[in-house]
């Protein structure tokens, strides 16, 4: 029988994100009561030609890019309706309590659009090239995802995420892979071997910032849905910060807040306000020395 243990780092009082090892990926407490039914879902869940993932490593731009996906395949309408429900985040899905309740990817139309941080080698996948869905990969710079992940962590303190310190530990924990979906390269890379694959669309953070509206565009093409101008350009300004922030409530957990864990700045640089040199040095030297001749490169400041 399957064992699926549990992972957290203690120094004196503080505590690293509580997490469970299931199908050699770490993935928080928070999201998954159920780790063997989780495993079993992932392990036996049934592509369709038409699905559509979007792929991350947390905290790199999943809900902006859900959102450009979503509205691409709604002529560029805005919803109220949650993010979450309209996309749906596969590891959640499949045994939070709630979400059971209201997803069934099952039975969802075609085409689905889905959110998964899961690496390469554990996303579910049809055997046949022919009726591959889509993956479409955003990769975002470690020091900015670190930031953006320990504010993450601390919004999450309330709802038992199990974190608990100040942002040097959790860049400690972030460095030696103990926070959800384990080493921020390992992920990347996996994905980075893919970017050929024709199914496959790998996107930077930083690169969408530079230039939105040429990005929505490579996105419809991607999916076969070619735009006219006017609402690549409609949809690319929807989909900025302050344009999504309009509609805050829909990427917010609950209908009453008024701010989002999911949409904070947005910054590309944001991690020269908390690294300092002797942080800078050891990212240098454990997370990015490791992308040396892949021929994956990040802007850290725009």
């Amino acid at each position: 029988m399957a064992t699926f243990p549990t992972f957290q780092v203690t120094e004196g009082e503080w505590t690293s994100p509580k997490q469970w090892k299931v199908l050699g990926v770490k993935i928080p407490h928070f999201f998954s009561k159920d780790p063997a039914r989780l495993a079993d879902y992932i392990t036996k869940f049934e592509t369709r030609p038409e699905d559509v993932f979007v792929v991350t490593y947390p905290k790199s731009g999943t809900t902006w890019v859900q959102e450009i996906v979503w509205q691409i395949y709604n002529e560029g309408a805005i919803s109220s309706e949650k993010q979450g429900l309209r996309v749906p985040f596969l590891e959640v899905t499949a045994t939070h309590e709630k979400l059971v309740e209201l997803i069934d990817l099952k039975t969802m139309p075609s085409p689905r659009v889905m959110k998964t941080h899961l690496p390469y080698s554990t996303t579910p996948r049809s055997a046949d090239k022919e009726t591959m869905s889509k993956y479409i990969y955003i990769a975002r710079n470690p020091k900015d995802v670190a930031v953006s992940y320990y504010h993450f962590a601390e919004h999450l303190k309330a709802f038992g995420f199990g974190f608990n310190g100040p942002w040097e530990f959790f860049a400690k924990c972030f460095i030696e892979g103990n926070v959800g979906w384990d080493f921020w390269n390992d992920h990347v890379l996996d994905w980075w071997n893919h970017k050929d694959d024709p199914n496959v669309l790998f996107l930077k953070y930083e690169d969408l910032h530079k230039d939105l509206p040429s990005h929505v565009r490579m996105i419809a093409d991607f999916l076969n849905k070619p735009l006219s101008d006017e609402l690549i350009n409609r949809i690319a300004d929807q989909c900025t910060l302050s344009g999504m922030k309009k509609n805050i409530t829909s990427y917010t957990f609950h209908p009453e807040q008024t701010n989002s864990p999911l949409l904070r700045k947005g910054l590309v640089g944001d991690w020269k306000n908390y690294f300092t040199p002797e942080l800078n040095e050891k990212f240098e030297e454990q997370v990015l020395a490791k992308l040396k001749g892949t021929g994956l490169e990040f802007d850290f400041e725009m």
